[in-house]
């Protein structure tokens, strides 16, 4: 059954995603603090702007489906987090762009799977819309970053007046480490440091558990610091290789096929995280690995082409054919989160052998359209635009001069 949007009334859509508490300070994140719980505590005026712009858009969203969204929203693993506020973002977007939702996680015939939205857009077209974040990082990688930060900012938050620690990690925690345990150990080597020069020569503190191994020297600090003053002054963490294209490539064809052939359009929305993205990368996924092809003519003329290997999620292996038809589109963002979703460009990639197409509707974002068997650019506009809000939002507030 498809849930009306508009027909919803309830007391609940008042509702806050944030805690009704005092906010002091205008302080910068923790170092290891989850993005939810800077954004609840922060007494920034342009938090206050978020936290107020997110309320508006949760109280447009299903009743029915809110609950589960909150909860997410408020994870302390920040991919959940900004994952909840992608799908907000996108049910706000479609009805800020004239559309409606006629469904939140529709269901399907022939399947048990569902996408996240029914839409039907400004222009009357009906579309399955699925949101998708690529991270890089796969959910067990998420987990073991999330428990190993709970670590970090245990030891950040352990008093340690005379000294600071310069921390070396290696290794991931595989399971949820004995933090209690952690910090008995640690305030026993903090409270035999030597407070002169010769701390930087103590032994080590060494704690390994779960696959993971957290090394701390001590450095004496110039000045007694308060209890409230962060431990650890230094971090070294291992080098990792970046793959953007890889990370797209793998978070779009997980949706490619999700749904087999749906009865109507289905659009995936993708929102690349990394900060060394590029749209693209988007592009090279759907399409296939660009490359310039050297040969020669038969009056022996040097003939130089661009071209793309055939291994695309739409042009593909196993003989460059034309695959996955039930996706129809992709729409690209980058780095879409409650902070900075405003200054953002999108760009809408319709898939050319589609089996059920979308319409030529506007999105309002730059699109590549196949025009005379070639794609063709036209722009589009910012998302500040798009909906009706500053450049600088929030550092700026919508109506302010």
């Amino acid at each position: 059954m498809e849930v009306s949007i508009a027909t919803e009334q309830s007391a609940e859509s008042a509702m806050s995603i944030f805690d009704d508490i005092v906010r002091e300070g205008e302080a910068v994140p923790l170092p290891d603090e989850t993005q939810f719980a800077y954004l609840n505590r922060s007494a920034r005026p342009e938090a206050e702007r978020v936290r107020k712009l997110v309320d508006e858009w949760l109280a447009e969203y299903s009743e029915s489906h809110r609950k589960a969204l909150v909860g997410r929203f408020r994870s302390p693993i920040d991919d959940e987090h900004r994952s909840a506020f992608f799908e907000l973002f996108l049910h706000h977007l479609i009805l800020a762009r004239g559309g409606k939702i006629l469904a939140v996680e529709p269901k399907l015939d022939h399947t048990d799977k569902s996408p996240d939205f029914l839409v039907e857009n400004a222009g009357g077209e009906r579309f399955y819309l699925e949101a998708v974040m690529a991270t890089g990082r796969s959910k067990r990688e998420t987990a073991a970053h999330a428990r190993l930060n709970t670590a970090l900012a245990a030891i950040d938050a352990t008093p340690s007046p005379d000294h600071f620690l310069d921390l070396t990690v290696s290794g991931m925690p595989t399971a949820p480490m004995s933090i209690k345990k952690m910090k008995r150990a640690l305030q026993s080597w903090i409270a035999g440091l030597p407070k002169d020069e010769t701390a930087k020569d103590a032994p080590v503190f060494k704690y390994e558990e779960h696959g993971a191994t957290i090394r701390l020297q001590a450095w004496t600090r110039n000045k007694p610091a308060g209890d409230d003053a962060r431990a650890i002054g230094v971090r070294h963490f291992p080098v990792t290789q970046i793959a953007p294209s890889q990370e797209v490539h793998g978070a779009l064809k997980k949706k490619a096929s999700r749904y087999g052939k749906p009865d109507l359009p289905y659009l995936v929305a993708i929102n690349a995280l990394g900060h060394h993205q590029r749209e693209d990368a988007v592009i090279d996924a759907l399409l296939g690995t660009p490359y310039i092809s050297v040969s020669k003519s038969a009056s022996g003329e040097e003939i130089v082409e661009e071209r793309r290997a055939p291994d695309g999620i739409w042009y593909g292996p196993p003989d460059g054919q034309a695959q996955n038809t039930g996706l129809s589109g992709v729409l690209a963002l980058r780095q879409i989160d409650p902070w900075n979703f405003a200054s953002r460009t999108g760009l809408l990639v319709p898939n050319p052998w589609a089996g059920k197409p979308l319409s030529a509707t506007s999105s309002g974002f730059d699109e590549l359209k196949v025009v005379d068997g070639a794609y063709q650019r036209t722009n589009g506009e910012a998302v500040s635009t798009l909906l009706k809000l500053p450049a600088t939002w929030p550092e700026e507030e919508s109506g302010e001069a």
